[in-house]
């Protein structure tokens, strides 16, 4: 982006020997083919791979747009005529670049602190939407004739492009999905914290996701006939991860602890993907309050995948949240659920050890906490996180949700789901046996709701290692290129590349 504008400041006047027309009256038009070519371009995502796809995709794009941006700002900021402030003649060539990189880089900050509060309220703030904005918005301000040459582009995005947040483009988006790789886009909205859709596969072995961007949130298998015939009686959890979670429940109390019944208990989850390990808590008569930060999230949770309205929800940011429960109510929940990974990173503040901290001081005195991690165990953004837990948590037992590869070496890497369990006080964790009720009629916890010895990850806290603090997130946001990279890849092994790229 920086080369770019430099690009085009440095180069307007040699540009204008050999162009004689405004080319701010070209910004509509690139603007309006922008969609277009992204919808030729997104078949190829997987061929151009995460690392050059984007960058092909916004040199033919963005890139260009930014280009004649910042060439119009200049050329209107140069009509100022600096000298009749008294400034010395030299003073145009000095400010005009100036000037221009200053207001487009204001403005982008600006729109950055504003718009993510209004992503998805309406059709004109989504991905394709704001596009053809800033494009009528260019061609309301510089009016021109070569308009014209964007008519093509425009129709092309109202009828033929499936990305475009309308019904039509919904239809189209479904029946390619559906005639290409036997899916069902039940619904889709951009949101605060990226593009989320509801999807079903429609072969005999059905079931439903809840996508967000290029991660999984969660996903059920159906009840289908075939899977009703082999005792299927419920929709199950397709990740064990998310039944791993509800073993904080069998975390055995300290010695001498006075038995509670789940009536009289509360959990706290964070994150609520589908909703999974909040319904077994509810189920279980437990006081469970959700904390999201994306209402699509919850409201997609609720319709699509049977979240119980039997529970507190509160729509915010998770930060906040603790560092003000954990003062005005401490010790307040039996159970923490912590699962908020996303697309290859994590919202780096919900690992820090402050936040950690105010979960520590959350729980009640013999209550128990599981975390969910996905991370690769040979990276130090993962040594980094637990380290972190560890620092503030005096006992704690990792475990994996999948055995590694028998064909696994010392050193290889190693990308896991994991759960994190941990206690307040210096002591064994030990689970107990879960009883028939504990496992709700589900195949799925049958399973793997019990933590397996086999399927432990022995760490132990390291004196003097790196921990992350709020002021050190930057150290963790160091690996998330690497970790999205490694991320994407394995998203594409779960899901036919045709899905992923018609959103």
């Amino acid at each position: 982006m920086t080369i770019t504008a430099a690009a085009a400041l440095i180069g307007r006047k040699g540009l204008k020997r050999y162009v004689s027309a405004d080319l701010a009256q070209y910004i509509a038009v690139v603007a309006y083919w922008v969609p277009v070519i992204q919808f030729f371009l997104f078949s190829y995502s997987e061929k151009l791979t995460i690392e050059y796809g984007p960058l092909i995709i916004e040199s033919l794009t963005y890139f260009p747009l930014l280009f004649l941006s910042m060439y119009a700002a200049a050329d209107l900021i140069e009509t100022v005529d600096f000298s009749q402030f008294g400034a010395p003649p030299a003073a145009n060539d000095i400010a005009t670049p100036i000037a221009a990189y200053f207001t487009v880089s204001s403005l982008a900050k600006i729109a950055n602190a504003i718009l993510p509060d209004y992503i998805g309220t309406s059709i004109y703030f989504t991905r394709i939407g704001l596009q053809m904005l800033l494009a009528s918005a260019s061609a309301f301000v510089s009016p021109s004739r070569v308009i014209f040459l964007a008519f093509p582009a425009i129709l092309h995005t109202l009828w033929a492009n499936p990305h475009h947040p309308s019904d039509h483009g919904f239809q189209l988006a479904n029946s390619t999905l559906y005639a290409n790789q036997n899916y069902t886009l039940l619904a889709r909205q951009e949101s605060i914290t990226g593009y989320v859709s509801v999807m079903e596969s429609t072969s005999d072995n059905a079931f439903r996701l809840l996508r967000c961007d290029h991660s999984l949130l969660g996903g059920e298998w159906l009840v289908t006939p075939q899977a009703y015939a082999k005792g299927q009686r419920q929709r199950e959890s397709i990740f064990a991860v998310f039944v791993l979670l509800e073993a904080v429940r069998l975390v055995d109390p300290a010695p001498e602890t006075e038995v509670v019944p789940d009536s009289k208990k509360s959990a706290l989850n964070i994150g609520l993907g589908i909703g999974t390990a909040p319904n077994a808590m509810i189920a279980h008569g437990i006081n469970t309050t959700i904390v999201e930060l994306d209402p699509v999230v919850h409201h997609y949770a609720t319709k699509y995948f049977g979240l119980s309205p039997r529970h507190t929800a509160v729509i915010d940011d998770a930060v906040s949240y603790v560092a003000h429960k954990s003062v005005s109510a401490p010790e307040n929940f039996d159970y923490i659920m912590h699962d908020v990974f996303t697309g290859g990173a994590e919202p780096v503040y919900l690992f820090t050890t402050e936040f950690m901290t105010g979960l520590y001081d959350l729980l009640k005195p013999d209550g128990s906490v599981a975390i969910n991690y996905a991370g690769d165990l040979t990276l130090g953004s993962t040594k980094l996180v637990l380290n972190t837990i560890l620092s503030i948590f005096p006992s704690c037992r990792l475990f994996r949700d999948q055995p590694p590869p028998e064909s696994q070496k010392p050193g290889d890497s190693d990308f896991i789901n994991m759960v994190i369990f941990c206690v307040k006080t210096k002591r064994p964790i030990t689970f107990r046996e879960p009883e028939e009720k504990d496992y709700l009629g589900s195949i799925a916890r049958h399973n793997f709701l019990w933590p397996k010895d086999k399927m432990e990850v022995k760490y132990e806290y390291v004196e003097g290692a790196g921990v992350m603090g709020k002021k050190d997130v930057g150290e963790l946001e160091k690996f998330h290129e690497e970790g999205a990279v490694s991320h994407w890849r394995i998203m594409r092994t779960v899901l036919p590349g045709g899905v992923w790229e018609m959103w």
